[in-house]
């Protein structure tokens, strides 16, 4: 009975301090109601802090991106946007590799708790509470909304291990002390120690595996898990273990059930040649692009909502840098074809860059190529474009070739102009580069997806496709990083180390100064 109680008091501290609705899944009545059903923990899933873990701070940007090979600064912006005064200097300093990043003795409240534990502690109590208040009457529901809590905080977890911990090596021992996984909601209870990689990652597919059978297919929304979204977790996850037999399974049981559902694969994604600009005005002034939102016949639905069609599992995803910030990379934008790739026309295109003036001097970076893909709902969980290209690298990886080429072309299909030049090739690193090429086009800049994927990469040395370090360039001064270090390992903070004494953990005392 006292367990109940403190899950209670926390469940009622939680829906006070912020619990909006999300999507179009409307929470009905009371989410504590007096007699605590399933029903009312199950609606909790609903809770719009449930949907974080996109590694962002307070004004929505992300370190992680800063520190990958997806974005440049020019001169002037890290002369004059990136002054010391500014309050996320951490995202400059991860840019020039600059340790610590953050000021180490400042609690990290938008990463550590708000994109990560809060989260996690939502899905505890709601497991908890279902197994406090279940009925035999009430056993399907019960038994899927503990799977879907499951899997989403199992999600949370594979994400805070490859975060904070160094690069997973499925050869390797994998025995570093990374996070605390916090699987118990009463807020009494002891912290848990440390976890290894190795013992998350173990935890993770256990926990993946024991909801596969009890998820459910249909949910609501994407912002909770369904069995598509959690068989592409599952494929996800095995890109890190190498297992791409895995890989290729699990990816193509989620397309062919989402295919299924969705009346044809087809239809899982927005064909760019249907896409149409808003302001009738950008035909004679390309400037108005900058402005205009993006028109498309297929459904009803808006390209920025939440739920549209391509948005499998909608987590919250840190925005592209604004063209103060900085730009997109040359290598990056290299990857598309300036005259077939709808995704260049409509998300990375001119207009003028970042412009300043001080003591009377003008700095002005003139037209630049800058990221607007903000016109579109990004996630930082899974899209279907990403799950079709988990099934492409799974079978590139196991020599399916045919069926990769199949799956590169399929989406090239949507994305480029009638008449596009169709990828073939019959060796096999040049279509795994090709696919971990689409893969970069389509993950959205902001995500920690980037950033995860060089470290996966990092472990295949002489291929093509491992970048073992990542160069940036400010004012003349080259700053350079290895991928498999601790410059892409983030630390947790002193207030959560000094709370947590049984860890062994020792604080940073390296001095940390906003003076660049």
């Amino acid at each position: 009975m006292k367990r109940f109680i403190f899950i209670t008091l926390l469940l009622t501290l939680i829906i006070v301090s912020g619990c909006t609705k999300f999507l179009d899944v409307k929470p009905a009545g009371k989410l504590i109601p007096e007699k605590g059903d399933v029903a009312s923990f199950d609606k909790l899933l609903n809770n719009d802090y449930t949907l974080t873990g996109g590694y962002s701070n307070n004004n929505n940007g992300c370190r992680l991106n800063y520190l990958t090979d997806d974005i440049e600064m020019s001169n002037n912006q890290a002369n004059y946007f990136w002054v010391s005064s500014f309050p996320n200097l951490d995202s400059y300093f991860a840019y020039i590799y600059k340790t610590p990043y953050y000021n180490p003795t400042e609690p990290d409240l938008y990463t550590w708790w708000m994109d990560f534990y809060r989260a996690i502690e939502y899905f505890n109590v709601c497991i908890d509470g279902i197994n406090n208040v279940r009925t035999a009457n009430e056993e399907q529901l019960a038994n899927e909304t503990i799977a879907q809590a499951k899997v989403a905080r199992a999600y949370l977890f594979f994400n805070l291990a490859l975060i904070y911990g160094p690069v997973y090596d499925p050869n390797g021992t994998n025995d570093f002390r990374t996070i605390p996984m916090r699987t118990q909601s009463d807020v009494l209870a002891p912290m848990e120690d440390l976890s290894t990689n190795g013992e998350i990652f173990k935890q993770v597919l256990k926990d993946i595996h024991s909801s596969l059978s009890v998820i459910p297919e249909i949910v609501a929304s994407p912002s909770r898990f369904g069995k598509v979204a959690t068989l592409a977790f599952l494929a996800d996850y095995h890109l890190f273990t190498q297992k791409y037999d895995s890989v290729a399974l699990y990816a193509n049981q989620a397309l062919t059930l989402a295919a299924a559902q969705k009346g044809g694969i087809d239809n899982l994604f927005y064909d760019y040649n249907k896409f149409t600009w808003a302001d009738a005005g950008v035909v004679t002034d390309p400037n108005k692009k900058n402005a205009s939102t993006i028109n498309t016949s297929q459904g009803s639905d808006a390209l920025t909502a939440n739920y549209h069609r391509e948005m499998l599992l909608y987590r919250k995803c840190a925005n592209p840098p604004g063209s103060s910030y900085a730009y997109p990379s040359q290598s990056f934008l290299n990857l598309f074809n300036n005259s077939q790739d709808l995704r260049r026309e409509y998300f990375f295109f001119e207009y003028n860059g970042y412009r300043t003036i001080q003591s009377g001097v003008t700095y002005d970076d003139g037209r630049r190529i800058l990221n607007y893909q903000t016109k579109m709902a990004r996630t930082s969980g899974f899209s279907y474009p990403e799950l079709l290209l988990l099934r492409a690298e799974g079978r590139a990886r196991t020599n399916d070739l045919t069926g990769a080429v199949a799956d590169i072309n399929l989406l090239r299909k949507f994305r480029m102009k009638p008449g596009f030049t169709p990828f073939s090739s019959s060796n096999k690193d040049e279509v795994i580069q090709e696919v971990l090429n689409e893969r970069r086009r389509e993950l959205p800049v902001g995500s920690q997806k980037r950033f995860l994927d060089l470290k996966r990469l990092v472990l295949e040395k002489g291929k093509p496709w491992c970048k073992e370090s990542i160069n940036h360039v400010v004012n003349g001064t080259s700053y350079t990083a290895e991928v498999n270090s601790d410059y892409f390992r983030m630390p947790i903070q002193n207030d959560v180390i000094l709370k947590n004494p049984h860890w062994g953990l020792q604080v940073e005392t390296r001095p940390w100064s906003s003076q660049k």
